[in-house]
């Protein structure tokens, strides 16, 4: 079922400057932290769309991330700044760095910030005090991500991901997973068990934490940079130009495993992302449609869609606020709230 978005499914609507680089969702789900490639940044009510501005960020805002317990959020860009506010929108901290600031990513155990930005992957605290300074990457930092106890930290580049222990006697010790490519994103599986990597040879790298075990997925026509997993860690889902693929990591995990598949979109996927239950994947790309699919029941499976909205801008960010509601962010620098 394909709508156009009629005033019944957009319940308000709210204007960037431009493309919608940045939209995170609060952990309980009552706000949002939006940026956009002209710079503008700003805290959001989810339920009316009333905006607190934040820090402009000349160039353009590239990375946000909320804290675990919801009382801090990141926001860095072009220009080498990360702001650290409070849900108030109070500015607590601020890291200048050399370059500009790719990805971040808080512990979920700790209040406790990862930061890649050039070669450097800084760890700071709640307020933005620098813990420590990784700065032995053979390129720039592409993603980061923490293991789900928070002991970890990893962050890709050409060349593999190097994992640093954080808390503990080992602090600061170094952990590579070498791979001969370029590694374009990351996602750790709820469970701990997996570190799935989008590779710029078009193939989708894992590794076994934390005996190192790897393999391949591979076959796609492109390189990969969205990968997303289900809350409960079963399905990892994939996206490769106008195609999503879900591999099944239950039991020994995807290998040799066919994915189920869903073809919806004619042009680049840009985001994907699961609702809370996880029985609703969807995603949002070039073509201005924003699809949203029936999570998949079997491997191998085509998956159908439930629904899907048409607008007149591409779909560049998505974020989830409950089963039904979903936040949309746009090239034009639209931000919409859909009722799914």
């Amino acid at each position: 079922m394909t709508n156009t978005e009629t005033p019944s499914a957009v319940k308000w609507r709210l204007d960037l400057d431009d493309y919608v680089s940045v939209l995170q969702v609060s952990p309980d789900r009552r706000q949002a932290v939006v940026g956009s490639l002209g710079g503008d940044a700003a805290l959001l009510d989810v339920n009316d769309g009333t905006a607190v501005d934040l820090v402009h960020h000349e160039m353009g805002v590239l990375s946000a991330a909320w804290s675990g317990d919801g009382n801090r959020v990141a926001v860095g860009g072009q220009d080498g700044q990360v702001r650290i506010y409070d849900r108030d929108g109070v500015e607590r901290g601020v890291i200048a760095t050399a370059a500009w600031v790719q990805s971040m990513a808080w512990s979920r155990e700790a209040t406790v910030l990862a930061v890649g930005t050039g070669r450097h992957l800084y760890i700071t605290d709640h307020d933005g005090v620098v813990l420590h300074d990784f700065d032995d990457h053979p390129s720039s930092v592409t993603a980061v991500a923490w293991a789900p106890d928070g002991s970890r930290v990893g962050a890709t580049a050409y060349g593999g991901i190097a994992w640093y222990d954080i808390v503990g006697k080992r602090s600061g010790r170094q952990r590579r997973f070498d791979w001969k490519g370029s590694l374009l994103a990351l996602a750790l599986s709820p469970d701990g068990k997996w570190a799935c990597a989008g590779a710029q040879d078009a193939t989708v790298h894992l590794w076994k934490l934390w005996s190192g075990r790897e393999l391949s997925m591979g076959g796609y026509p492109a390189k990969i940079e969205r990968l997303a997993f289900r809350e409960d860690g079963r399905w990892l889902a994939v996206a490769c130009v106008g195609e999503v693929t879900v591999w099944d990591f239950s039991g020994n995990g995807p290998a040799g495993t066919t994915p189920a598949t869903a073809s919806g979109h004619e042009k680049h996927i840009e985001a994907l992302a699961w609702n809370p239950s996880g029985d609703l994947l969807a995603t949002g790309g070039g073509d201005s449609r924003t699809v949203i699919w029936g999570a998949p029941r079997k491997r191998g499976e085509d998956m159908s869609s439930v629904s899907a909205f048409e607008s007149d801008a591409a779909t560049s960010r998505l974020g989830w606020l409950s089963d039904t509601a979903l936040l949309v962010g746009r090239s034009d620098g639209g931000i919409v709230r859909l009722e799914v």
